[in-house]
C-alpha cells in the first residue's frame, strides 16, 4: 500500500494534481517595493501547497502585500464565480469586473481585494497598507502574478 501511495505522489504532477505555484515566487521585493508605501524586507509564507499564500513583511512584521494562489480542478469559471458572489454578500457591497486582468477578474473596493483566474487557477492581491488599498496600485502587482502564473 505504502508503495502504491508512494507512486501516485511521483506521478502527481504527470497526473494533473501538482499544486500550485507558490505564491512568494510570483513578486520580487522589488517590485513590491516599486508600488507600495511601505517598504517590504522579506515574504513570509503563510500556507503551501493549494492553496499557496504569502505575505510580503515590513520591519515590524506587519504586512504590506497578501498573495494567494489555488488551483480548482473542475469548473473554474463557477468557483469564481461563486467566490465573487460570496464576497459580495459578505461585505454587502458590489465587485467591479476587470476584463484586463487574467479571466473573470473584479475588484472588490469593500476589502480591497483583486481577485482574478488564469487557466484553472484562481489568484488574488491585497495591499495591507491603507495608502495602496485601491484598484491602480493593486491592478499593477496583479498584472506582474498574471503574467508568472502558468497556465496548465
Amino acid at each position: 500500500m505504502k508503495q502504491l501511495a508512494a507512486a501516485v505522489f511521483a506521478l502527481a504532477p504527470l497526473l494533473g494534481f501538482a499544486a500550485p505555484p507558490e505564491a512568494c515566487s510570483l513578486l520580487t521585493l522589488d517590485e513590491i517595493n516599486a508600488v507600495a508605501q511601505q517598504k517590504a524586507e522579506k515574504a513570509q509564507p503563510q500556507q503551501e501547497g493549494n492553496p499557496s499564500k504569502c505575505s510580503w513583511i515590513d520591519s515590524r512584521r506587519a504586512a504590506v502585500v497578501v498573495v494567494s494562489v489555488r488551483e480548482v480542478q473542475y469548473a473554474v469559471k463557477d468557483e469564481l464565480f461563486h467566490e465573487r458572489e460570496n464576497l459580495e454578500k459578505i461585505y454587502k457591497q458590489r465587485s467591479k469586473p476587470l476584463d484586463t486582468i487574467g479571466e473573470g477578474g473584479f475588484w472588490l473596493p469593500a476589502n480591497h481585494q483583486l481577485t482574478f483566474r488564469k487557466a484553472k487557477l484562481i489568484a488574488s492581491v491585497t495591499f495591507a497598507a491603507a495608502k495602496n488599498q485601491n484598484e491602480l496600485d493593486t491592478a499593477q502587482l496583479a498584472r506582474l502574478v498574471e503574467s508568472r502564473l502558468v497556465a496548465k
